[in-house]
């Protein structure tokens, strides 16, 4: 068995499905044992819940989303059985609520994908991550749930269709291509704040490996909604002009981002956001919540990590070129 299949699964018509990694991907597909499991669900559940009291008494309105991983949505397009997508941790941790989970903030998204799934593709069939359409839907859904007037201006955005070498293509022998559709979101937004984190991310020489820390200000005087959101969220949101943080910057006066799967209660009290949204991937729910995030701290660790990185880079410079000189003085 190659490594290439120990994490992709090549299912029906060309979809590519992740299936172990770093976040053991169908092992979270369990009620019991596996990395995910209802007893764990429940301190999510219990986190969401708590979340939603600390904001009710700050007077700040609160969601939280799961986006839900491609084999919860697409799950009837496994080529054999590997998971019961009817048991994927969005579905559990919603049945956990005492009542309707909107009451808590929990916005589905599971049901509303399923009835698109088959008129449109809502994933990248060869990435990870949904496309322009899914995280088109998602904010739809979410902007729904929180009361919020959509830009109906977002259906108009400029693309570029191109095709491309996506994470799961990228895996297999030879590479899958994928024609992609990239949507610009962001137009009357303007970042107006990013820190070093940010930079780190987005310079090339670091692979996008330092992220979580991440803090971004989006600022938009013609947004249909005049007020501040805050958003702890991770890949599916990100800094670029392309993701679900644009989509929402082109939404609210102001937007605030940061990549961290908890929440800095001191940095909220310090803000006073109108809204705190919570946003995670369904596969990154493994690790349990506990909400004691310091941006602060983490930016001075990732900082240290940067230089680190570059420090190592350099090392690595040097001894290639010793070995260079070393082997034409041979």
């Amino acid at each position: 068995m190659s490594l290439t299949s120990l994490h992709v699964h090549k299912g029906l018509d060309d979809w590519l499905f992740l299936t172990g990694g770093s976040n053991f991907v169908t092992t979270l597909y369990q009620r019991e044992g596996g990395h995910l499991p209802d007893v764990a669900l429940e301190g999510w559940r219990d986190t969401i819940v708590a979340r939603k009291r600390r904001c009710d008494a700050l007077g700040v309105r609160y969601a939280h989303i799961a986006i839900p991983e491609k084999l919860t949505i697409y799950g009837h397009k496994q080529a054999e059985p590997l998971v019961d997508p009817d048991l994927a941790p969005a579905l559990r941790l919603l049945k956990l609520f005492d009542c309707d989970p909107a009451a808590y903030g929990y916005v589905d998204l599971v049901a509303l994908m399923r009835a698109h799934r088959d008129s449109v593709d809502l994933y990248f069939r060869t990435d990870t991550h949904w496309n322009a359409i899914g995280s088109l839907l998602g904010y739809e859904t979410l902007c729904d749930a929180l009361g919020l007037e959509r830009n109906a201006a977002l259906a108009e955005r400029p693309f570029v269709d191109d095709l491309r070498l996506l994470d799961l293509g990228s895996k297999l022998d030879p590479p899958v291509y994928e024609p992609v559709r990239e949507v610009t979101w962001l137009q009357d937004a303007t970042r107006v704040y990013h820190n070093n984190v940010v930079r780190l991310l987005e310079a090339h020489e670091y692979g996008g490996e330092i992220h979580v820390g991440s803090h971004a200000i989006f600022k938009n005087p013609k947004a249909p909604n005049d007020c501040k959101l805050t958003l702890f969220g991770d890949s599916f949101s990100g800094v670029s002009p392309f993701h679900f943080t644009a989509l929402l910057a082109e939404t609210v006066s102001e937007l605030e981002f940061i990549w961290s799967a908890n929440v800095d209660w001191g940095l909220v009290e310090r803000v006073k956001p109108d809204i705190v949204v919570t946003e995670i991937a369904e596969r990154y729910m493994a690790i349990p919540p506990n909400d004691r995030f310091s941006l602060r701290a983490t930016q001075i660790r990732q900082e240290w990590l940067g230089r680190r990185r570059r420090l190592e880079a350099w090392l690595r410079d040097k001894r290639a070129n010793w070995r260079q000189r070393s082997s034409k003085s041979a």
